[in-house]
């Protein structure tokens, strides 16, 4: 269960947590895999990084607000917060984000995961109490699927992935990912343009998305702690498994 909500925030939440919570810092030199093995390693796969310099300060900065922020305030999170009440705010956001999820299917014409999606939608934001609970689960003909993004369906599109990026505070992506990511924010209730709780005032919305944001965030540190102790090069590392997910993602 924990890899599958890891993987269902890929734009939202989940792999942009990875670069927020990078392992770069003035304290640690990791050797690159080149200096490692004393020459050219290929990683399988070829990956743009014209703005790595870039890129890498950006990682830099996202691991300073992860060691001296984030940490401190996710330990915190879990230890005063039962498992069954983290599990229901994961549920909750996650059903909030049906909007996304059933445009990236629509685009891309998967009309038996609109079908899908907004099936467990109906379900769990009634029976399941705003989402708090999935009772969807139990209906096998609406079992979870892989969650669809906008970014996904510019790349069933044929649009290419572009220059990869590190972006302050939400990870990482590449170019045609970040236009996905905006795109998607068109069409989330919890994100402006079109906020449906825009009456709410600044300070709720605020509040919202800081509880969004944390309750994500412990399944997300197991998986930067995994990424940090066992890469040469968290960076490169890094960038290889996102690109290689997300065409994954994009293939299937």
């Amino acid at each position: 269960m924990k890899n599958y909500r890891f993987k269902k925030n890929s734009l939202a939440l989940a792999l942009a947590f990875l670069a927020l919570f990078g392992c770069l810092s003035a304290e640690e030199a990791y050797l690159s895999e080149d200096d490692f093995y004393y020459e050219s390693v290929d990683a399988g796969i070829e990956v743009s990084d014209p703005l790595e310099w870039l890129n890498r300060h950006t990682f830099e900065f996202n691991d300073f607000l992860y060691r001296n922020v984030m940490d401190p305030i996710a330990a915190t999170y879990t230890t005063i917060t039962p498992d069954t009440v983290e599990l229901a705010a994961n549920n909750f956001f996650d059903n909030l984000r049906y909007p996304v999820r059933l445009t990236g299917n629509l685009l891309q014409g998967r009309w038996k995961g609109a079908w899908v999606e907004t099936g467990r939608f109906a379900i769990n934001s009634t029976a399941g109490i705003a989402g708090l609970m999935t009772p969807a689960d139990d209906v096998e003909s609406l079992a979870r699927i892989n969650p669809e993004d906008i970014g996904q369906a510019f790349g069933a599109w044929g649009v290419g992935e572009g220059p990869f990026l590190i972006l302050p505070l939400l990870g990482p992506s590449n170019a045609r990912d970040f236009g996905g990511l905006i795109a998607d924010r068109s069409v989330n209730p919890l994100k402006e343009p079109f906020s449906l709780i825009s009456d709410w005032g600044w300070e709720r919305e605020l509040a919202l998305d800081a509880t969004d944001f944390i309750t994500s965030s412990p399944d997300a540190l197991e998986q930067y702690r995994q990424l940090k102790g066992q890469a040469i090069d968290p960076y490169s590392s890094l960038k290889n498994g996102y690109t290689q997910f997300r065409r994954n993602a994009v293939e299937e």
